[in-house]
């Protein structure tokens, strides 16, 4: 007890450095990792020291020093693992100014703050968790976005080509017809060399031609209804089609005046002329008339299924400009998109110029039409004429019993058509009038309808232009939203990735902080119950040495009494004289032993300093040794 050894004792940096090399080697055991600059080379040294058996290597006081303030440097901020470095160094006496703070926290509070930190970090969790899934709804958004757009592209893409496709079948189409109508003017041409050829043949062919006119007026009736049920579909289309009808009708009649006189000239020709050569000239005449005929009827067919093309591509032409209008509406926020727009915008323009071109073949069919009728007509006067020489050339040969045969019949068959005609008359003089009103309400609603057509285009030029105006704008405006939106998400994304590794590496700082004061508190506890220990051995010891010198005391002033007797018994007082002292010294250094005792505990063992206290003390010896 009176010997300071500096092993057994043990310095303050001698315990916090085996303290430390447990904790980490529990650490490490646990599946932590230890930072690199929790780790000193000198304790790295030690522990591998401790592991081989090795004498564990004393730290330097100042390299004591530099791991201390290192670590109080690293732990700035964080409550409570520097409440219990504090509490360690106020156990061991090196920090005395921290202790009216460390007072202010207990165990309980330092639970509180744990929990605050857990729930904290748990609060940032979900805050991660909900920006994640908000940017992920962003993306799914915008990828959403970019795969409609591509759809509306590929949709404009197939709509072009469909219409281009159109435009080329309707452009075969036109040539198709132009060679139709080429052939038609080439079998015109070869009827009237036919007709120069044979004119007494077509004679014959005359009473079976005034039946089959007959017929086709009944068709050119029901050409008539139909297009008066046009009329009330629309306007433009009525003006060609009234037309086309007044000069039907007028053909019509001219037809039944001709048939009339014809049936006068066909009774005389069958009374006149029984020649073989005039039926010849007869059937010819008829085979010219029928072709021109069916010509015709193929040549308005034809022209109807023009005019329904024509109305298919104006229906087209119609969405085409509904659909660029929705795109401008819709409005694309690319330059690609723009290029496309003006592209489908060209494109339009193409197919009403096409359209247009269509339009034009189809009036120069209308005019060749027209042509053809000019022929037919020609053709009926030469047939007059022929009629006419073969009545001069048959009036000779006119037999009396054939004449009183065919006249009867012939009566009969006039009084049946004249009955006939007057009929065909009153119907066409009824359409006539009905004709004429209607073109006079066509005349009336024709000025109308052509200022309100071209209000209509104007006030569709304006809107345009606004809104191509507004729609540009507006675009201008979203993209310059949508640029900045980008720009503050974007960097709204960089400070959220620069939190969460900042969080990640303080969530690693702190799992490893919290084994660290798990070790830190473990140690605490060790070592308070050590000192509790020592104290109390301290305190038996005190009371053994306490009671060691009073029986020590007791020991001694028996041995005085039993000297003072011997020498009164024996009566040698010199002797006694001089041993007297010597007992009298050995006394008193016996009465101050235990204060040299008291005194060494404190006493530094090389270089006999004596000290106040035993952590200054401890401070010192590792100065002084080392």
């Amino acid at each position: 007890m009176g010997d300071l050894s500096p092993a057994p004792a043990g310095p303050a940096a001698l315990r916090a450095g085996a303290g430390n090399a447990r904790r980490k080697r529990t650490l490490r055991a646990r599946g932590w990792e230890v930072p690199s600059w929790e780790v000193p080379a000198e304790e790295e040294e030690e522990e591998e020291a401790e592991e081989g058996g090795l004498p564990v290597r004393q730290l330097s006081g100042a390299a004591a020093a530099m791991a201390a303030s290192e670590m109080s440097g690293k732990l700035k901020g964080r409550p409570a693992e520097n409440e219990e470095h504090s509490k360690s160094k106020m156990e061991n006496g090196l920090d005395s100014t921290a202790v009216p703070a460390l007072n202010t926290y207990t165990p309980e509070e330092m639970v509180q703050q744990m929990k605050e930190l857990i729930t904290e970090n748990n609060e940032l969790k979900e805050a991660m968790k909900l920006h994640n899934q908000a940017m992920k709804d962003r993306y799914e958004e915008l990828s959403t976005w970019r795969e409609k757009q591509k759809e509306e592209r590929e949709f404009y893409e197939l709509k072009f080509k469909e219409a281009k496709q159109c435009l080329q079948a309707k452009c075969i189409e036109n040539e198709q017809l132009q060679q139709q109508l080429q052939s038609l003017k080439e079998r015109e041409e070869g009827a009237e060399m036919e007709g120069c050829v044979a004119p007494e043949k077509e004679v014959r062919q005359l009473k079976s031609q005034v039946q089959r006119l007959q017929a086709e007026k009944a068709d050119l009736l029901a050409i008539i209804s139909e297009l008066q049920v046009k009329l009330n579909i629309s306007a433009e289309d009525s003006f060609v089609e009234i037309g086309m009808n007044e000069g039907e009708i007028n053909r019509t009649a001219n037809e039944h005046q001709e048939n009339s006189g014809e049936m006068s000239s066909n009774v005389a020709v069958y009374i006149r002329s029984k020649s073989a050569d005039e039926s010849k000239n007869l059937e010819s005449e008829e085979l010219t008339v029928s072709q021109l005929l069916c010509c015709l009827r193929n040549e308005t067919q034809k022209r109807e299924k023009l005019e329904k093309e024509l109305q298919d591509h104006k229906e087209r032409l119609s969405k085409l400009e509904k659909e660029t209008r929705i795109c401008l509406e819709s409005g694309t926020q690319t330059e690609q998109e723009e290029e496309s727009l003006e592209a489908v915008g060209s494109e339009v323009e193409a197919l009403n110029l096409q359209v247009c071109a269509l339009f034009k073949e189809l009036q120069e069919a209308h005019e060749k039409l027209k042509e053809a009728e000019l022929i037919q007509k020609k053709l009926q006067e030469k047939c007059q004429g022929l009629e006419r020489k073969s009545l001069a050339a048959a009036s000779e040969l006119e037999e009396k019993q054939q004449l009183i045969y065919t006249i009867k019949k012939l009566e009969l068959q006039v009084e049946s058509m004249q009955a006939e005609v007057k009929l065909e008359q009153a119907k066409t003089h009824e359409e006539k009038t009905r004709y004429n009103n209607l073109q006079d309400s066509y005349s009336k609603l024709l000025p109308e309808l052509t200022e309100a057509m071209k209000k209509i285009d104007e006030m569709k030029l304006k809107e345009l232009d606004r809104v191509d105006k507004a729609v540009v704008e507006q675009l201008t405006a979203k993209v310059e939203l949508a640029e900045q939106a980008l720009a503050a998400k974007q960097l709204q994304i960089d400070e959220m990735k620069q939190l969460i590794a900042k969080q990640e590496e303080d969530l690693e700082t702190m799992s490893v902080l919290r084994a660290q004061m798990e070790v830190y508190c473990s140690d605490f506890h060790a070592e308070r119950a050590a000192r509790e220990k020592i104290h109390e051995e301290k305190e038996q010891l005190a009371v053994q040495l306490a009671y060691l010198l009073k029986e020590q005391q007791n020991l001694e002033d028996l041995g005085r009494t039993s000297l003072a007797e011997m020498q009164s018994r024996h009566g040698a007082r010199m002797p006694d004289r001089e041993h007297s002292p010597h007992l009298v010294q050995r006394g008193t250094n016996s009465q101050d032993w235990p204060e040299q005792r008291n005194i060494s505990i404190y006493s530094c063992p090389k270089c006999e300093e004596i000290l106040p206290d035993l952590d200054t003390l401890q401070i010192h010896v590792m100065d002084c040794i080392n």
